[in-house]
């Protein structure tokens, strides 16, 4: 920070008895003499912006004791006044940043735990889990520091709103000024808005471990927290209902509202989710991706703060570089500058931060590229005042300049938000210089003569000036350009005699006029004048930019493949095909189809149709119905397991469902219309399941198919156990396989006593439930309840037979059927006990031996179990072979002659069955979804091509269309690679880490802490497989 001015001590002695007595705080007692200074300023002939879309010219900024006394017409100061002369001056309100750590001592990073923690040291009514840190009420543990402020204020920030950024719920953060005072004169509000995120951060604690982990953790503690506001002092359960000081203070959360840091736009509508489920205002710290699913972002309705951290370009400089980036990075590094604008124009609030930016000396350069990519400058202003003064809850006294209102403005040479320079800063009224008043404005063109030669010196504005000069019509740019406040030097070369480097410098002698000192090359002095012929204030004139004209496509997803928007349903007659109908009508030849509305709407033979019915000549392909797997784990974000602890079944995958994975678009390829997307195996209660339709381009509301029941994960084995996750991890129980029935008991157990509870509590009498505490929703044991009410079925990854038969064991005594054991490669062994229970097995073709609970798998085994009455799918629990389910199922007709059908049905109406969506999908049935599937070839065949893949009457992959998509994808890569190369050095500026992280391909032992790889760029991923 620059020099504060002060008064002369002749102005004080003179003033000092006409004003009263200005104290730093009301408490302090003074050592020594008092300070008097007087603190009336008026600021004339300027240029003063009240609030965006509001300005006053020629007028006076009077300010006293830190606030706003006046804002003047007249020019005309009071008496008593110091007076700063504000010609060629623009007065901004001062700039609040709504997302900072300013002033907070952040901890540094602990050494991580080897061993894993899975309790939380409880102290002072903290939460139970270490990532919540609501409790923290962050004005008690605030401290100014000039040194650390010079950042925001040197930028033009004012004030800030903070907080540790550590943790999801990390307590309630405190507005304060930048000003170099004491604490408790710079906080403007105290108790502002909550700030939290999904990044458990620092806490040492396994859970949670996932994304989805995270989400339901917040779901949860919200609840809690609504739950305690009506506990606290009651009893509950036999016992008193628990301090919780972090619960206590999210109590008002609905009122106080919350600031949520997100990764991406999609993450951001998660969170939306989850805080409209419990009507907690949300204002979210976006990720500069929001243009990506605009329309969403914008029926959030919520307010955004954006940090400005454009990409740098990928590189793409070597030969062969471009194999190296993929197309979605080269559209974000061309597109996010455009971000903030097309934010504005659909009408989304957002302020501004300098969070995220690598070095805060590019937020004007970015703010500036953002204007010139449409962002108005009214847009632009309001982001830096009025809004973030809303964010902050300071909007009675900031964020404007009016009567009343603090001190805090900016002075501004030229036009801010192109090429103009912030001269000062002032924060309660007290000037922070960062360009002297003294220091002379020589931007401009200057004309002289020297040995009769005319020559003409353009100076141009900018951080670091820069010009050009022009002498018998040759123009060359100037070298060694320094500025003093009262002085310019500058080397250029001339050619006239004596030719070489002249050595030029200027320092104003009158209005107008400056003396000019030349230095020829060979060392003679030369003095003469130069005339200013039109001096700019710090910006030179332009005509109005130009729109940005746009390489890259913008699509959904914005990534390759990617569509303009969902495909429009179609009335279809697919004519003369073969149908395999997966129902008892078997295979039909030379069958007519017809698609209305979205569902089969007839089958049979020499259909008519109506005009508006698209035919497509069926003649040599086969129509199967979409292929449905019941295994996946394709479009998941942030981690597939949560496997922290051995129960998690509050956590859903349904909350994670990731719309951008382009293994949607692979599958589609490969006829998979509809998938289970699957919890991992990391536990022996994970979470719940989602299953979708693989609608591409569609958000992941809408991929989601609700008609399905609700399902969930279970596992056997070696993963659940931590057999193969090293050396450290094994804290957690269950150790043992007996382990594992122990625990799943336990928990059906706590289920059923919970329930209990809530039962008696509804049996309470209304005076009764005044003294005692309602149960504490739970929504772990509420998932577990919906399995015992058989309203939520169980999928269980399995292998050995003898866990197998203890699984249905437990389910009987506990009175609910076990749906599907999944992977099953023991199967065949406990077919006769799986029929007799009425569970399903969906399993492998030809896995086996690939550890040591497989070495008992045959290729046989969907055969055995089929012959015994088990309803029997084949899934893919794999990203690659989901794309090839028809050759997974026509394993079981090369190693056991399984009916070509009924193979067939083993991926499409046998899982629709384990889903419990057979009434919708799975086979060619009138009135049945139209999810169907071209074959160029008998579908069994290593031949067989998907030549077109429908959902629901749209067509969502066509193999000539996708040959055009390829051409337009290459086209549009190499168009943006260069652009790329033609920007130079200028596409190597901006975010190293400004692009989204690719997500992994997920398995079933998938077992990594997320937020560990996040935090410290480490982690570790356990072994095991599948």
């Amino acid at each position: 920070m620059k020099k504060v001015h002060q008064l002369s001590a002749l102005t004080l002695a003179v003033t000092s008895v006409l004003t009263a007595s200005v104290a730093a705080d009301q408490t302090s007692r003074t050592n020594g003499m008092r300070d008097n200074t007087p603190s009336l300023t008026a600021i004339q002939n300027a240029t003063i912006i009240t609030e965006p879309g509001k300005s006053i010219t020629n007028a006076t900024l009077v300010i006293e004791n830190g606030a706003v006394q006046s804002i003047e017409r007249n020019n005309r100061a009071p008496a008593g006044a110091r007076v700063i002369d504000g010609t060629g001056y623009t007065i901004y309100p001062g700039f609040i940043d709504p997302y900072s750590s300013y002033g907070i001592n952040v901890s540094s990073e602990q050494e991580r735990s080897d061993t894993p923690i899975y309790n939380n040291e409880r102290e002072g009514g903290n939460a139970a889990n270490d990532a919540i840190h609501s409790q923290k009420h962050w004005f008690s543990e605030f401290k100014t520091n000039s040194e650390d402020a010079n950042k925001w204020v040197s930028q033009g920030f004012t004030s800030v709103q903070s907080a540790n950024l550590d943790g999801i719920f990390q307590g309630q953060a405190v507005t304060v000024s930048l000003a170099d005072k004491i604490p408790n004169d710079v906080i403007y509000q105290s108790e502002a808005k909550h700030f939290g995120s999904f990044d458990k951060g620092s806490s040492q604690q396994q859970y949670p471990s996932s994304l989805m982990g995270s989400i339901a953790l917040v779901r949860q503690t919200l609840s809690d927290a609504n739950w305690y506001e009506n506990s606290y002092g009651k009893q509950s359960h036999n016992q008193s209902v628990e301090f919780n000081a972090a619960l206590d203070s999210l109590t008002d959360i609905e009122n106080t509202g919350i600031v949520f840091k997100v990764s991406d736009e999609k993450s951001l509508l998660r969170a939306d989710d989850v805080f409209d489920q419990f009507k907690v205002p949300s204002v979210y710290v976006a990720s500069g991706y929001e243009y990506a699913r605009l329309d969403a972002v914008k029926n959030a309705g919520s307010d955004l703060i954006l940090p400005l951290n454009f990409p740098a370009a990928p590189d793409v400089g070597g030969v062969d570089a471009h194999l190296d980036v993929d197309l979605a990075k080269l559209r974000h590094w061309e597109r996010a500058p455009s971000n903030p604008a097309m934010l504005a124009e659909a009408g989304v609030n957002f302020a501004l931060t300098l969070h995220d930016l690598e070095n805060a000396e590019s937020f004007w350069p970015n703010l500036r590229k953002a204007v010139k990519y449409g962002l108005s400058e009214e847009q632009a202003l309001a982001a830096l005042t009025t809004i973030p003064a809303k964010i902050a809850g300071v909007d009675d006294k900031a964020g404007k300049l009016a009567q009343g209102y603090k001190a805090d403005f900016v002075m501004v040479k030229g036009d801010l938000f192109a090429d103009g320079t912030i001269q000062s800063v002032w924060l309660q009224g007290e000037e922070n210089e960062l360009v002297s008043r003294d220091k002379v404005d020589f931007v401009g063109n200057y004309s002289m003569k020297l040995n009769d030669q005319d020559i003409e010196i353009a100076i141009k504005p900018g951080a670091a000036l820069s010009g050009e000069v022009k002498a018998n019509e040759k123009t060359s740019a100037l070298r060694h350009v320094q500025s003093g406040n009262q002085s310019l030097s500058f080397v250029a070369d001339l050619e006239a005699e004596p030719a070489g480097s002249w050595r030029f410098k200027l320092e104003p002698e009158a209005q107008g006029v400056f003396l000019v000192t030349a230095v020829s090359p060979q060392g003679e002095e030369v003095r003469l004048e130069a005339e200013m012929d039109s001096a700019e204030s710090a910006t030179e004139t332009s005509a109005e930019a130009e729109p940005v004209e746009y390489v890259s496509e913008l699509t959904f997803p914005n990534v390759a493949y990617g569509l303009d928007g969902l495909p429009e349903r179609q009335d279809v007659l697919i004519r003369n095909v073969t149908v395999w109908t997966a129902t008892d009508d078997g295979i039909l030849e030379e069958t007519d189809v017809l698609v209305r509305n979205g569902e089969f709407a007839a089958i049979g033979k020499n259909l008519s149709a109506a005009s508006r019915v698209t035919e497509i000549d069926g003649a040599g392909m086969h129509l199967t119905p979409g292929i449905i797997d019941e295994h996946s784990h394709i479009a998941i974000e942030g981690g597939v397991n949560e496997g922290s602890e051995a129960v998690t079944s509050e956590v859903r995958i349904g909350d994670v469902v990731n719309p951008d994975d382009i293994h949607i678009y692979r599958s589609l390829a490969g006829g998979t219309t509809m998938a289970q997307l699957l919890h991992g195996s990391a536990n022996p209660i994970g979470g719940q399941a989602q299953v979708i339709k693989l609608r591409w381009g569609a958000d992941a509301n809408v991929m989601k198919f609700d008609a399905a029941p609700k399902s969930i994960k279970f596992a056997l084995g070696e993963n659940v156990k931590q057999s193969n996750w090293g050396d450290n991890m094994t804290v957690r129980y269950p150790q043992t396989r007996l382990g594992v029935e122990t625990i799943m008991r336990d928990a059906f157990q706590a289920a059923l006593e919970y329930q209990q509870r809530k039962q008696a509590y509804e049996r309470m009498s209304r005076s009764e439930r005044n003294k005692a505490a309602a149960p504490r929703p739970d929504y772990r044991l509420e998932t577990l309840l919906e399995i015992l009410n058989s309203e939520r079925f169980v999928h269980a990854h399995s292998y050995v037979a003898s866990e197998i038969l203890m699984l249905m064991e437990v389910a009987e005594d506990f009175g609910f059927t076990l749906d599907t054991f999944t992977h099953i490669l023991e199967g065949y062994k406990v077919a006769d006990e799986m029929a007799e229970h009425g569970a399903s097995g969906s399993t492998f073709a030809d896995w086996w031996a690939y550890k040591f609970e497989v070495y008992d798998a045959i290729p046989h085994n969907a055969c055995l179990m089929s012959e015994r009455g088990v309803l029997t799918s084949i899934n893919s629990d794999s990203n690659d072979l989901q794309r090839r389910l028809n050759t997974e199922a026509a394993k079981s007709v090369r190693y056991c002659g399984m009916d070509p059908h009924e193979a067939l049905k083993m991926v499409t109406i046998n899982p629709a069955k384990q889903l419990k969506v057979d009434s919708y999908v799975g086979s060619v049935e009138k009135g049945k979804h139209a999810d169907f599937v071209l074959w160029s070839h008998y579908p069994l065949s290593a031949y067989a091509r998907a030549e077109q893949t429908w959902i629901n009457g749209r067509k969502f992959f066509d193999r000539e269309l996708d040959k055009q998509r390829q051409q337009a994808v290459k086209q549009e890569k190499n168009a943006l690679i260069q652009k790329v190369l033609a920007a130079g050095d200028d596409a190597k500026i901006g975010a190293k880490d400004g692009y989204k992280s690719d997500q992994p391909t997920w398995h079933c032992d998938t077992e990594h802490d997320f937020w560990l790889d996040h935090f410290t760029g480490k982690g570790h991923q356990h072994g095991g497989q599948h």
